[in-house]
C-alpha cells in the first residue's frame, strides 16, 4: 500500500508540525472596532452602544491574555527589560475600561497608524525586542516595526501596538496621548478655518 508521501510526492500534512503564529488572530477584535468607529462621513453623529465598546476592550484583553504566557517566557529568554509588567498593566487597564466603557473609543485613526515611522530592518539589532510580546524583531523574516513619536526607543511590532493605539491612543510605555494631540490639532485647524471665514466676511462687508 502506497503512502501519502509516495502518491502525492510531498510530506503528509498531518505529520508536518504547524508553525505557530507570532500573534493570535485579531479579526474578531477589528470587526468589533469597525462597528463602533465608523468612517467620519458615515453616520458622523452616531454614538456606539456601551456594550459594544466594552466588547472591544474585552476582545483585545483576551488576545493579550493568550499572548501573556509566551511573552513572559520570551522575557526570561531574552532578558527583556519590560518583563511581564507591561502586558500585565495593559490587560488590567483594558479590563477596567471594559467594566466602565467610555462613551466613545478615543484611540487614533487607522490613517495615523499607517503614517507611523517604519524602522528599517537593517537598523535593528538581534537584541531588540517588542516591549509587548518580548519577541526579537529579527525573528520575523519581514519585520514591520514602528517607532512612536514620543521617543526614538519606543519601537513595537505593528501587530502588537496597532490595536492598542486604535483603542487607547496612547504609547503603552509612557502613555503619551497621541489621540488627544490629534484632536487638539484638528480643533486648531477648525478654529483657524472659522477665523479665516470670519475675516473674509468682514473684508467683504466691513
Amino acid at each position: 500500500m502506497s503512502t501519502y508521501e509516495i502518491e502525492h510526492d510531498t510530506p503528509d500534512p498531518s505529520t508536518v508540525p504547524t508553525q505557530n503564529q507570532r500573534r493570535p488572530d485579531l479579526s474578531s477584535f477589528f470587526s468589533i472596532l469597525s462597528q463602533i468607529t465608523p468612517a467620519p462621513d458615515h453616520r458622523p453623529h452616531a454614538v456606539p452602544v456601551p456594550g459594544d465598546v466594552s466588547s472591544a476592550f474585552l476582545s483585545f484583553a483576551e488576545v493579550l491574555e493568550r499572548m501573556r504566557p509566551a511573552a513572559q517566557a520570551e522575557a526570561e529568554n531574552t532578558g527583556s527589560e519590560y518583563g511581564r509588567d507591561l502586558i500585565d498593566g495593559m490587560i488590567e487597564g483594558l479590563l477596567a475600561q471594559a467594566g466602565r466603557p467610555p462613551r466613545e473609543v478615543e484611540g487614533v485613526s487607522e490613517e495615523y497608524c499607517d503614517m507611523l515611522e517604519r524602522v528599517p530592518k537593517a537598523s535593528l539589532k538581534p537584541t531588540d525586542v517588542c516591549p509587548i510580546c518580548n519577541i526579537p524583531f529579527l525573528e520575523d523574516e519581514y519585520p514591520l516595526v514602528v517607532e512612536l513619536p514620543c521617543h526614538p526607543t519606543h519601537r513595537f511590532d505593528m501587530e502588537c501596538v496597532r490595536p492598542w493605539l486604535r483603542l487607547k491612543g496612547t504609547c503603552p510605555l509612557d502613555r503619551v496621548d497621541f489621540a488627544q494631540q490629534e484632536r487638539e490639532k484638528a480643533e486648531a485647524k477648525r478654529n483657524l478655518a472659522a477665523q479665516d471665514d470670519e475675516e473674509e466676511w468682514d473684508g467683504m462687508y466691513g
